[in-house]
């Protein structure tokens, strides 16, 4: 190790920055400081950078599956086996299939203002707010309008597909539907009637009723808002004052809730679950195999899960510090490490991936982890050091200053020196 390194700092005193650094077996790596980078792997380029200006990369175990960008986040490019899409500045264009053999759909988009394409050989296209149609637009299978707010009208999908038009958006709607109808003229008067239940609103949102008339839940529900509400049914009991932020209500098979007042206090039980929250500023549960607080969600959270198979741990105060593991057990209950990751932002981070063994660095700058498109640009900037090992591998590759000094150890596996810690009393 002592000669590789005193190698290693001697050629790049004499040849700058300008070296190529050791990599395993059928791979390799040219950089010149985090500006430049020319990789290969398996034979075949897997990476071509020129920071900040461009970058282009081709994934290992799929080679068709490639991404480049050029002064991103300006623009993104991505090849997915047949299909391709591109985003320059907000003008995003997708292609199903690049050989034209399986389908021709195409989009091109220009939110909110412009949008056309092709959806199973049916053209379509929309110029907000004059006309158009959308297929596949969030959550619905088909969504029109015209002169919006005068016209909008979307269909869901799925096997509960309904249809609803608006007249003068929000005040008037209709919706069709073979199991349920409804019809609003918002805020004045609306009504719905479906198989479990009837529910209506005069006045929104000052009177709201509900008739439920399933098989195993049968009773009534109404609110007075701001003053009062009450819901009466053969499997749940309830009362609220000055809704939503007093209620207290419980049902036959053991769940009660209490908040007073919503959103700073709430608990809740059931014969899995028990739940004590004060909204965003603190809370704790018990639900099954998992257990958890927070405090200021999400900045910190811990949570833990244990099943037969697995083990999950999380605890972070974002994005200061995050520990998280993941361990799964064998037939005969031993435990192994699967995944894990360690950050102490912004000084270091380190990973564990049994099927990619572990990564460590230093400086990590970015809040959010693995974020492709960080990482090839930006993220070398700032990564002054970095260690990796493979999986079921004893050498560890350092690398200082963008491989400028670089040398190996040969500690124990990532992992079993992580189990023989924890085991340590």
């Amino acid at each position: 190790m002592t000669r590789r390194f005193l190698i290693s700092a001697v050629v790049a005193m004499l040849g700058g920055w300008v070296f190529a650094t050791p990599d395993p077996p059928g791979s390799f790596r040219f950089r010149l400081g985090p500006f430049l980078e020319w990789g290969s792997r398996d034979g075949a380029v897997s990476r071509v950078a020129v920071r900040p200006f461009f970058a282009w990369e081709r994934s290992v175990l799929n080679h068709r599956d490639r991404d480049m960008e050029v002064v991103w986040p300006l623009t993104h490019f991505a090849w997915r086996s047949e299909g391709y899409h591109n985003r320059i500045v907000l003008a995003f264009w997708n292609r199903v299939d690049v050989t034209g053999q399986r389908s021709r759909d195409y989009s091109l988009a220009i939110p909110p203002i412009w949008a056309h394409g092709r959806d199973e050989g049916k053209n379509y296209w929309g110029l907000f707010p004059i006309w158009g149609r959308l297929p596949r637009f969030f959550l619905t299978e088909d969504f029109r309008w015209g002169l919006f707010p005068l016209w909008l009208s979307y269909r869901t999908g799925g096997s509960r597909s309904v249809r609803r038009d608006y007249i003068f958006w929000p005040l008037f709607s209709l919706k069709h539907d073979p199991s349920e109808s409804r019809w609003a003229l918002w805020p004045l008067y609306g009504t719905k009637q479906e198989p479990d239940f009837d529910s209506r609103f005069i006045l929104w949102p000052f009177w709201n009723d509900q008739t439920f008339h399933a098989k195993n839940h049968r009773g009534t529900a109404w609110m007075l808002w701001p003053i009062m509400e009450r819901i009466n049914a053969d499997t749940e009991q309830g009362y609220g004052l000055i809704p939503p932020l007093f209620r207290w209500s419980w049902t036959t098979d053991g769940a009660w809730l209490l908040r007073c007042p919503w959103p700073l206090f709430e608990r809740y039980r059931d014969p899995r679950e028990s739940t004590w929250k004060s909204w965003r500023f603190w809370g704790m549960t018990h639900r099954g195999s998992r257990d958890g607080w927070w405090c200021l969600y999400p900045i910190m959270l811990s949570q833990r899960q244990r099943t037969e198979n697995v083990y999950n741990r999380v605890f972070r105060v974002w994005p200061f510090y995050v520990d998280e593991e993941s361990h799964g057990y064998d037939i005969h209950g031993r435990s192994r490490l699967r995944t894990s990751h360690f950050r102490i932002w912004p000084f270091f981070a380190v990973d564990y991936d049994e099927q990619a063994g572990m990564r460590y660095r230093s400086l990590v700058l970015f809040p959010i982890r693995d974020v492709p498109a960080v990482e090839r640009n930006w993220a070398p900037f700032w990564t002054f050091y970095s260690a990796t090992q493979r999986p079921d591998s004893n050498e560890v590759l350092h690398e200082l200053f963008w491989g400028l000094i670089w040398w190996r150890t040969h500690p124990e596996p990532y992992a079993e020196r992580r189990a023989l810690r924890e085991e340590t009393p």
